[in-house]
């Protein structure tokens, strides 16, 4: 049993630090919300941290080595997105990742029907995100570079 606090609050001071270091070029507007919410996750991790001490809740993280491997396949498939954005560009690989993961998180057998439904409600997500993030809130988002000129 490992104790759930520690775990997560550490890992979030690291992703913070992470996002701390990666975002120091951007310009003092574009940086404003960023840092907002490093402090804000800063600041839950201290506290979640500081509980994890006083009160630890351990809990078992797989039950078996069924869960624990669609976990470990989640993953992958999310790893296959990111390292696949920079050459596609943000639609074609969320299109595809939205899509592939939709499918994988069914409770059922993959058929005709879940495809279609898949592949329109990915159209209909990642169109919807890419135009409030790129057109409302001006958001610049990979082009890939198999599209550039």
């Amino acid at each position: 049993m490992l104790n759930s606090d520690l775990i997560v609050s550490i890992f979030c001071i690291l992703l913070g630090a992470l996002f701390y270091f990666v975002t120091r070029d951007l310009s003092h507007l574009g940086g404003v919300f960023i840092n907002y919410l490093l402090v804000v996750i800063g600041f839950l991790s201290l506290i979640i941290f500081i509980k994890g001490i006083v009160k630890p809740e351990r809990i078992q993280f797989f039950r078996d080595h069924v869960e624990r491997n669609s976990v470990v396949s989640g993953v992958i498939i999310l790893g296959i997105y990111l390292g696949f954005m920079p050459f596609a560009g943000f639609l074609p690989s969320s299109y595809v990742f939205y899509a592939v993961f939709n499918l994988y998180l069914a409770d059922e057998r993959t058929t005709a029907r879940n495809i279609i439904q898949s592949a329109l409600l990915s159209a209909l997500v990642v169109t919807l995100f890419y135009v409030v993030f790129y057109h409302f809130l001006q958001v610049p988002l990979p082009t890939g570079s198999w599209f550039e000129e």
